[in-house]
């Protein structure tokens, strides 16, 4: 396959190559914009760019490849703010968007070329170079160089080894954003590569994977484990149709529950990609056929103290180094067993914070589980921050969260010492994760050094618009202390801090404040009592929310987003 020169090739092609609700577009279509923005962009002086262009996947496709051909480096930014845009200053002052947005020290492009009459002569695109940024989890993101060539390769790989997927014609059909590199390897390259039809919309909600599947014969899915969790905790909710011929994911580990649950639900099971955004794809499993790892035809692995040494044509330095400490399994697997770098020293006891987490997934209470130390005064401790079955969520409401909480470290005495127990348990309903499915460290330590407990969550259903659920607020929660002596009631900030809290889980609005445009307390809202609570969005900002026990409305009322990008 001569993925370099992939546009010449398909130039006069006119079969769609992206479809969606805007409309089908053909391969020519997209070979002559791409030609038009390609003349355009080669005035540009600066031989590297910043590349951001905000829901608007066509546009983002066809200025990806006409820098490329334009000979520019391309800098792929997952976010652009003024402040992350100085940090890019050494790379490049050139900044092409779609955003209104200023930043100063750069000068900005808008993507919108002229009509040319000149005809572009395409050029291969292998030696082109994108700067991807890791997701920055756990630290600042690091930059990170690849050429055009070690993502094709990989994507060729891929090909080859999914030929029978894409023989039945299948539209790509994604949840995952194109600025980082497992959504252009296989939101963009990957359909492109294999002659296959992507589709313009991000997927973001259930719902819409359901309308997705009832416009098209038959799909891929590009997906994250976040999301495939999302969908499995409604599972009694929705009936997927059975055209989902395939299911890829990457980003971080895909839970076995999650990965049985979704076989389930679409009958295929995930194929999980595992690498780095530094060394690209190094390994896949489908957890129904096999729980470890299989390596790539083309990479090499080797252990070093314990971790992965990785040798591979998709990765930016030979040989690398991950911080993931494996078991090799024969000459072609391994067994993943955490990262080096979460190993703690607690009290003189080294810890494994990933050995700790799986333990806990095993418990029958617990779904997800997340766990770091944490400052308490001089000393550090282990916090944990964990999702709940059902059965757990019953169990907690019924014997409280002091008893659950000692139930769970007794379970973890037989597996770690005494002074390794965590001092610190939150309960929550989603651990906050990034859209590549990745644990957002700095969110979750925030939560775990507050003292506002959310209430624990059953019965939730999540349409486009409305969240309805059943919380019940735990009677030792510190905001009933003190609110009132005797008689503790709710109080009425806390419930309007989890509208705006269930607005960002739930809805992902990105608004840092609100405003109260309608409030209403009726009656009290009591601890340990099933409180019915709905949530409503009217527009892109404003939702109003209702609390009610017993078919009393305790409280009512509308809030506004402010800040919302």
């Amino acid at each position: 396959m001569q993925t370099g020169n992939l546009l010449l090739l398909n130039k006069s092609n006119k079969t769609p190559l992206f479809c969606g609700n805007g409309g089908d577009i053909s391969w020519e279509k997209y070979v002559s914009d791409v030609a038009r923005f390609a003349q355009y962009f080669s005035n540009i002086e600066s031989d590297t760019v910043i590349l951001y262009i905000a829901d608007d996947f066509y546009l983002f496709c066809v200025c990806l490849m006409a820098l490329v051909q334009a000979k520019k480096s391309v800098a792929l930014p997952a976010m652009l703010t003024e402040r992350n845009a100085s940090d890019l200053v050494d790379l490049t002052r050139i900044i092409i968007t779609n955003s209104s947005e200023k930043f100063d020290g750069f000068q900005t492009i808008s993507p919108v070329a002229p009509e040319s009459d000149m005809d572009w002569k395409f050029c291969d695109i292998s030696d082109g170079i994108i700067y991807f940024f890791t997701s920055g989890s756990t630290g600042k993101p690091k930059r990170i160089k690849k050429t055009l060539s070690m993502l094709l390769a990989e994507v060729e790989c891929h090909i080859s080894m999914h030929s029978d997927q894409i023989n039945h014609g299948p539209v790509v059909i994604a949840s995952i954003a194109p600025h980082h590199m497992y959504g252009l390897l296989w939101r963009v390259l990957f359909p492109m590569c294999a002659g296959l039809c992507v589709d313009t919309d991000i997927v973001f909600t259930p719902e819409e994977l359901l309308q997705r599947q009832s416009m098209y014969k038959s799909i891929l899915f590009m997906t994250t484990p976040s999301f495939l969790d999302g969908i499995t905790r409604y599972s009694g909710q929705y009936k997927f149709a059975t055209n989902c011929i395939g299911i890829f994911t990457s980003g971080s580990l895909l839970g076995a529950n999650t990965s049985e649950s979704a076989c389930s639900m679409f009958g295929v099971s995930p194929f999980e990609i595992f690498g780095s955004t530094e060394t690209g794809g190094v390994a896949y499993r489908q957890q129904k056929l096999n729980i470890n790892w299989t390596i790539l035809d083309a990479v090499n692995v080797s252990v070093v103290d314990g971790c992965i040494m990785v040798e591979s044509p998709y990765s930016f330095k030979n040989p690398y180094l991950m911080s993931d400490a494996i078991e090799l399994i024969g000459d072609n697997q391994f067994k993943l067993l955490g990262r080096a770098d979460r190993i703690v020293k607690i009290a003189e006891e080294r810890i494994s914070l990933p050995d700790m987490e799986s333990r806990l997934v095993l418990h029958p209470y617990i779904v997800r589980a997340y766990c770091s130390t944490v400052d308490k005064g001089a000393r550090k401790v282990i916090g944990c921050m964990l999702e709940l079955t059902g059965n757990g969520a019953e169990c907690i409401i019924k014997t409280g969260r002091r008893h659950f909480v000692e139930e769970i470290k007794k379970y973890l005495s037989n597996f770690v010492p005494t002074v390794a127990l965590p001092r610190c348990i939150r309960i929550v309903n989603q651990i906050p994760t990034n859209t590549q499915g990745k644990f957002v460290k700095n969110e979750i330590m925030a939560m775990l050094n507050s003292s506002v407990a959310e209430p624990i969550m059953q019965n939730v259903q999540k349409t486009d618009l409305i969240l309805t659920a059943d919380l019940t607020f735990l009677g030792d929660s510190a905001y009933f202390n003190g609110h009132f002596p005797n008689f503790p009631i709710l109080p009425g900030v806390i419930q309007l801090h989890f509208v705006f809290l269930f607005c960002r889980q739930f809805f992902h609005v990105t608004g840092n404040a609100f405003d109260v445009i309608k409030l209403k307390f009726s009656s009290l809202i009591l601890p340990d009592r099933c409180t019915h609570f709905e949530l409503t969005r009217v527009s892109d900002d404003e939702f109003t929310f209702c609390y009610s026990q017993q078919d009393k409305i305790c409280s009512a009322g509308k809030i506004v987003i402010r800040g919302q990008r």
